[in-house]
């Protein structure tokens, strides 16, 4: 069985910390993108692994949407479609493994690898299928 470890002690194409793409006019990781929009109840930037008391979305015009965290999982992985809709060859890559590893996921809800072997193993339909990213999707207007 071949597996591709999607950390940044793997490939560090798949990893969040070094995946970057462009999302309201700010080019940055998935990693920052994602834990940027997780707030406190003050709206405050929550910081890994603190309780998200609401979600913070700023669009490129500076103006911002106030979300539930409910949303986070729709939000990691539209930045994961993003990325890999963008990196066709990663995508090309990925399709020749079996399974897909993070070896830091811990007790994280939102995990790179869960993402990408559902991108891979799915389809990017299965994803922008999904309740809650539709919902998303429909707030944002994308």
């Amino acid at each position: 069985m071949k597996i591709l470890e999607c950390s940044s002690k793997g490939d560090k194409r798949f990893s969040a910390f070094y995946a970057k793409i462009k999302v309201f006019g700010k080019y940055n990781s998935i990693e920052s993108h994602y834990q940027n929009c997780k707030r406190d109840k003050h709206g405050h930037i929550a910081g890994k692994g603190k309780k998200v008391d609401q979600m913070i979305i700023v669009l490129s015009d500076g103006s911002t949407i106030k979300l539930s965290p409910s949303y986070l999982t729709a939000y990691y992985k539209l930045l994961w479609c993003c990325y890999l809709d963008n990196n066709l060859e990663l995508v090309e890559y990925a399709s020749t493994f079996d399974d897909f590893n993070d070896m830091f996921k811990g007790r994280a809800i939102n995990c790179q690898a869960d993402t990408i072997r559902q991108y891979i193993k799915q389809g990017r339909k299965s994803i922008l299928a999904e309740s809650d990213v539709k919902e998303f999707r429909k707030i944002l207007n994308i």
